[in-house]
Formats: structure tokens, C-alpha cells, sequence
């Protein structure tokens, strides 16, 4: 939304001059996000006016803005415990070269409350912010200026885009499930049950199976008793080969699925 970063939908990275910013979200759709500082210079980054906001309302990004935690790649050691208090507000350093993750206990980010309405339509179905029932925005400012003179600020807003609703073969066995999948980074794949679907013919299946089974069993029952009595006198087995029977069970086909 600032218009100064190129955006990289499918990593859900915005590229700074200098930085990328890259969202997270959680299979229980929690929106937070990393910063990558890709210069030879301190990100500075001020956390006293830095905001969230869930469909247009704003909070404050952080609820301690004196507390931070870093973490970083190259062993930077200026990394913890880098926050300073300012005559403008309150400042986070990110080290040259290095990567800073939001920490969620130290945030007032939370979890979506309202997602887009599924469409039963099968097909790919394009959805605009408007779409959204909650869509979510991040606004830190950020400078590269050691005076803190000039600022600029990273605002980008988060939603979904896209549903694509997909039916399964009602010949394939699949147990539905209500939680959320995630299949790539910026992908979730939900599993909605629509409708009872007909298992008669698989129901006959699994019946036959079952009652040639029972058949075979009995026979093999019988055999190894006979047997069994012919050998007693050898073998002392009948009662062990009478009680032997057959273990080769069908296969039961599972009569759940859903699309």
C-alpha cells in the first residue's frame, strides 16, 4: 500500500531498497512477519508507531514497546536488547545483514476471527479486499538515517485473494476434516463436507467380500478339523489343527469422503 516495495505474492514478500519484509501466517491464521535487513546498514525501526490493524481499526503493533527480542543470521551481537528510547519515540535497530522476527507474546496480533464465505461453485474464484470479511494491515516505520531524520514506512495489507473449490472423486476414500492445511506458504487447503453421499455400491462390495470370506473360512475350519483327527494318533494335533483357522480377511473399503 506505500507504493516502495515490489511485491512477491506467491513468498508473500514485499522488497525494500534495503530489506524485505516477509508475511507469516499460521495454520490458525495468525498473520505476523520477518524482516530481512539486506544492507551493509542498521535497520532502525520505530516500534512506538507501529501499528495493526484488522479491517481498518488500528492498535498499537506492540504492547511493550521497550521490550524486543531478536534473531538474527551471521552471530550479530548488537542484536538483543536493542531498543532505545528517543525524543520521537521508541527504536529497534536490526543489524546489517541480519533477520528480526516478531515476537507474537510481545505483540497485540492475533488470530483472523472472520474468513471469506466458501463458494460450493467448483472453479477458481478471484476475491478483492472488499471480499474479506477481515483483511490485515502492518505500518512500521523504518530509516537507514543514524539521526533518525528521515523516516519512511512499510504498510502492506494482507488477505485472501482466491478460492478454489475442488470436488473429490466420490470412488476415493477421504475422511473430512475441519482444520486448516497448509500446503505452500501463501495456501490453505479446508476439507468441507456437502451432502451424504451414496455408498450402496461399496456397501455390496464389502458384503460379498464378507460372505465369501465366511464361506472359505468355514471350509478351512472343517479341513483342518478332519485332518486334524486322521493325525491325532501321529501327531497329538487334532484339537490344536481344529481350533487353526483361516486369517486371510478382505479388504473393507471405508464408506467416508467429502469434498
Amino acid at each position: 500500500m506505500d507504493e516502495m516495495a515490489k511485491i512477491e505474492p506467491d513468498l508473500l514478500t514485499a522488497h525494500y531498497d534495503g530489506f524485505d519484509v516477509t508475511y507469516k501466517i499460521s495454520n490458525d491464521f495468525v498473520v505476523s512477519l520477518i524482516i530481512t535487513n539486506n544492507s551493509n546498514k542498521s535497520l532502525i525501526i520505530d516500534k512506538s508507531k507501529s501499528y495493526v490493524l484488522y479491517n481498518g481499526y488500528s492498535t498499537d503493533l506492540f504492547k511493550d514497546v521497550r521490550s524486543s527480542r531478536s534473531t538474527t543470521f551471521n552471530n550479530v551481537q548488537d542484536a538483543i536488547n536493542n531498543v532505545q528510547t528517543h525524543e520521537g519515540g521508541v527504536s529497534m535497530t536490526v543489524p546489517p545483514y541480519s533477520k528480526w522476527e516478531l515476537p507474537l507474546q510481545e505483540t497485540n496480533v492475533r488470530q483472523l476471527k472472520e474468513l471469506p464465505s466458501f463458494n460450493s461453485s467448483v472453479g477458481v474464484h478471484s476475491l478483492s479486499p472488499f471480499d474479506n470479511k477481515e483483511t490485515v494491515e502492518f505500518i512500521i516505520p523504518y530509516s537507514f538515517d543514524y539521526s533518525m531524520a528521515k523516516w519512511d514506512t512499510s504498510r502492506n495489507r494482507i488477505y485472501v485473494n482466491s478460492i478454489e473449490t475442488k470436488e473429490f472423486s466420490k470412488t476415493f476414500p477421504f475422511t473430512a476434516s475441519g482444520a486448516p492445511l497448509m500446503v505452500k506458504r501463501n495456501q490453505y487447503e479446508v476439507i468441507m463436507r456437502n451432502g451424504v453421499p451414496d455408498f450402496s455400491e461399496v456397501e455390496r462390495i464389502n458384503a460379498i467380500n464378507m460372505e465369501k470370506y465366511k464361506k472359505h473360512k468355514k471350509a478351512v475350519s472343517i479341513s483342518h478339523g478332519v485332518w486334524g483327527t486322521v493325525m491325532l494318533p501321529v501327531f497329538g494335533l487334532g484339537i490344536f489343527c481344529y481350533g487353526w483357522g483361516c486369517d486371510h480377511e478382505p479388504p473393507v473399503y471405508e464408506t467416508t469422503w467429502a469434498y
